[in-house]
């Protein structure tokens, strides 16, 4: 195995940043929380029954609950992924670890963050080389890769690599227990 800084490998360093403790911002903490609050709440109210009964009585109001129904599953299949309730696909975190000792920066994307559209990519930390980011991810399947100096999709060398490449580059594929099953 290579020799790395200060008579260190590779492995080494990967497995020095793997047992570091991730610390999350407050406002993740925030965040999980007002899903936490608003699925409870949804729980709680249990009125919707009482909208449907009327709404059958209505027929106008029905014409209008069923186009607004067909509007949401168009708009659904257009943008390319099926539509899920708030709250209904917990988050997982998971760390995602890339040796690039000769990088500037390193970003995660993939479906899960809109592959960085918007400014949602995932920017990684440099630890002597050894870069990593944690970053809550929904369960499921997901494809991902890293973006190496803004501008080099790598696939991740450590995980499959999936089987379709995305917009022409390559990317990995990730499995995400849903840890509460």
């Amino acid at each position: 195995m290579a020799e790395w800084r200060g008579g260190r490998t590779t492995l080494e360093l990967i497995v020095d940043e793997l047992q570091r403790p991730e610390h999350v911002d407050a406002s993740f903490d925030r965040r999980v929380m007002v899903r936490v609050r608003r699925l409870y709440a949804q729980r709680r109210s249990r009125g919707w029954w009482r909208v449907t009964s009327r709404i059958s009585h209505h027929p106008a109001w029905a014409a209008a609950l069923a186009a607004g129904v067909v509007a949401i599953a168009t708009l659904g299949m257009l943008r390319g992924r099926p539509q899920r309730a708030a709250g209904s696909v917990p988050l997982e975190p998971v760390q995602f670890v890339l040796v690039a000792p000769t990088a500037h920066s390193v970003a995660v994307v993939g479906d899960f963050n809109d592959w960085g559209l918007n400014d949602s990519a995932l920017v990684a930390a440099n630890h002597e080389g050894v870069w990593s980011v944690t970053a809550p991810v929904p369960a499921g399947v997901h494809r991902y890769a890293f973006v190496v100096n803004g501008k080099q999709w790598v696939a991740d060398p450590s995980a499959p690599r999936s089987a379709g490449d995305d917009f022409g580059m390559p990317s990995s594929a990730l499995v995400v227990e849903d840890s509460t099953k």
